[in-house]
């Protein structure tokens, strides 16, 4: 019979089975292709943007924005405490755009942290899934440079030029002490690091003394 010659031929059952094992990863290898395509157009969008609203990174300080405060770690920072800008139907609380040699490097987003989830979910809507998890939460492990009273959702999104992070942090106890949250958006260069340590440089140089 055909039926018990294929199952029994060697040299029949072989060539199927190849050829099972290639399309299967003929479908594996397509479907890697077309999630990191659809990732990369999500991080071209958060490339183009290029910041966040009117504010462009990279672009330089102009005067009416407002004034000027010496961050900790040196750079210029303006913080804009009343704003009509919204992200999808979620309020803004404030803005803070920090410059370096009077250029936009970064930019802090506060939002309530009521809004959270959808915050996460519009995000997610925009830029695909992160590149980056540095959460610490009661899915993951623990995270020791977070306080032990508190969890943080943590994700990144880095395109070419510059990151969008998403940060949430908020209590392992809702109430009590240690009841605080704290929700915000961080668009920022990637080179943000090396640009402030010319900036700190060229403040600590023998030109003061």
């Amino acid at each position: 019979r055909l039926h018990d010659f294929c199952f029994k031929n060697e040299t029949f059952i072989k060539p199927l089975h190849m050829k099972k094992c290639l399309f299967c990863i003929a479908c594996l290898v397509i479907g890697l292709l077309m999630v990191t395509s659809m990732q990369a157009q999500s991080l071209k969008s958060l490339e183009e943007n290029n910041g966040f609203k009117k504010y462009k990174l990279g672009s330089k300080f102009v005067l009416g924005l407002g004034i000027k405060h010496k961050d900790q770690d040196g750079a210029d920072k303006i913080v804009i405490s009343y704003t009509k800008d919204m992200i999808g139907d979620i309020p803004i609380q404030s803005i803070h755009v920090y410059y370096l040699r009077d250029t936009l490097a970064k930019i802090i987003v506060r939002i309530s942290p009521e809004y959270y989830a959808k915050l996460i979910d519009l995000c997610k809507n925009s830029f695909g899934e992160p590149t980056k998890d540095f959460s610490s939460n009661e899915k993951v492990k623990f995270d020791s440079t977070v306080s032990v009273n508190n969890f943080k959702d943590n994700y990144i999104w880095k395109a070419n030029r510059l990151r969008l992070e998403y940060f949430y942090l908020y209590p392992k106890i809702s109430s009590g002490a240690y009841g605080a949250k704290m929700l915000y958006l961080t668009y920022i260069l990637n080179d943000y690091g090396q640009r402030l340590v010319r900036v700190q440089k060229g403040s600590n140089s023998a030109r003061n003394f």
